[in-house]
């Protein structure tokens, strides 16, 4: 079972965040008629947005790892880490010579703060549960 978990942990983790920054694309296409479409590179403003909205999700996926993994948090976490590089690093030399560079290196940079920001959150969470049981 636990090993269920640990994939469960690994999978929901990167779906959700794919899911956040999928459903990201519309709404800034809503916001931004005529900005956001396809084959075409949005306007830098768009292009931050959508890099802070993929932001937020990375510190999402990260906390919802950590949540999830039955035990030995930081080991999911690194495996969501590679699984996202390697994503990452893929889109990225598909869409190098039309999209800008620093969009693409930004997001690689992103993704393993995101997730350790979200991991430490849960850890501090976690930390003063167990301060407040202690004390009671």
């Amino acid at each position: 079972m636990n090993v269920l978990r640990s994939i469960a942990a690994v999978v929901v983790s990167y779906a959700v965040v794919f899911v956040i920054v999928w459903l990201s694309d519309p709404l800034l296409a809503h916001l931004y008629p005529g900005q956001y479409v396809p084959d075409k590179v949005p306007p830098a403003f768009l292009l931050r947005a959508s890099t802070f909205i993929f932001a937020l999700a990375s510190i999402i996926g990260g906390g919802l790892c950590v949540r999830i993994a039955p035990s030995r948090p930081g080991l999911h976490l690194m495996i969501l880490f590679f699984i996202g590089e390697i994503v990452g690093a893929v889109f990225a030399m598909k869409n190098w010579a039309t999209w800008p560079h620093w969009y693409s290196i930004i997001w690689l940079a992103i993704w393993p703060v995101g997730l350790w920001l979200g991991g430490l959150a849960k850890k501090r969470q976690t930390r003063q549960k167990l301060e407040r049981l202690g004390a009671a």
